[in-house]
């Protein structure tokens, strides 16, 4: 799904990744001059947790829950094009 950066400009690719390992894990690629990763929370929780799980609590509830974000950064180069891609990841557990 293509949806805007969370700078406010710009759009990035995302797609929800099946992983039984955590509550939600978001994959997000594109180039962005701000980059794809942003650790806080509430950014976060607007720009991508609401987006891909729909019976998410509201903010003020679920960040009462103590919910655990990491995320992973890399690259990729498309072998036909030879551009290289920014990727993100973003793995959440909640309740």
């Amino acid at each position: 799904m293509k949806l805007k950066h969370w700078q406010g400009y710009g759009s990035v690719d995302a797609r929800r990744v099946k992983d039984p390992r955590v509550t939600l894990h978001v994959k997000v690629s594109g180039n962005h001059e701000w980059g794809l990763r942003r650790d806080d929370l509430y950014d976060v929780y607007n720009w991508l947790v609401k987006r891909f799980d729909r019976d998410v609590q509201p903010y003020d509830l679920w960040i009462r829950d103590d919910p655990v974000m990491w995320v992973i950064e890399g690259e990729y180069t498309d072998p036909f094009t030879g551009i290289t891609v920014d990727t993100c990841d973003y793995y959440f557990n909640y309740q």
